[in-house]
């Protein structure tokens, strides 16, 4: 998973995040393609490391996208912050270190935690991925032998590189 420079373009509130048409929910750490069309960074992730086009005028993707997004609002210190029971937040393992999942990912992982689900599926980047309380890892749907660890635990126990892939 490719690590991203997050480069702000547009301040923005939460109340003015725009719906991305990909995952139908509203933005996620919006990010603007340079065909002006705004999408959830993870969304754009997904469809540009499939088919490197926009998903909705078909207009090319450049390949230094991902990796340097134009978001329109910058991850704030809370997006790292925003914990659960006794300061527990969700991290997985990238090649560099560890990373938060984004709040919705982080909600719904916390969710099934707490019903204590022996694992559960998540759609992360558009591909479906089958997080393992059990043994603590996630992985796709179909590749059980791709994991990748994850863990519950406190900021202030663990380096964090930043949010599902945008760097600090």
């Amino acid at each position: 998973m490719a690590e991203a420079v997050a480069k702000v373009e547009e301040p923005s509130t939460p109340s003015d995040k725009p719906e991305c048409a990909v995952c139908l929910q509203p933005c996620v750490h919006p990010a603007q393609l340079p065909c002006g069309h705004i999408f959830c960074y993870l969304c754009v992730k997904g469809f540009a490391n499939q088919n490197k086009r926009c998903a909705m005028c078909r207009q090319e993707i450049p390949v230094d996208f991902i990796e340097q997004p134009r978001l329109l609002q910058t991850p704030q210190p809370q997006d790292l912050a925003e914990a659960f029971d006794g300061g527990y937040q969700w991290f997985y393992e990238g090649r560099n270190g560890w990373w938060k999942y984004d709040e919705r990912s982080t909600e719904e992982i916390e969710e099934a935690f707490k019903l204590q689900l022996p694992r559960f599926d998540l759609i992360i980047c558009g591909h479906l991925y089958v997080i393992d309380f059990q043994n603590l890892y996630q992985y796709p749907k179909g590749h059980p032998s791709r994991k990748r660890s994850i863990r519950r635990d406190t900021n202030r126990n663990l380096v964090v590189k930043g949010v599902a892939g945008l760097s600090k």
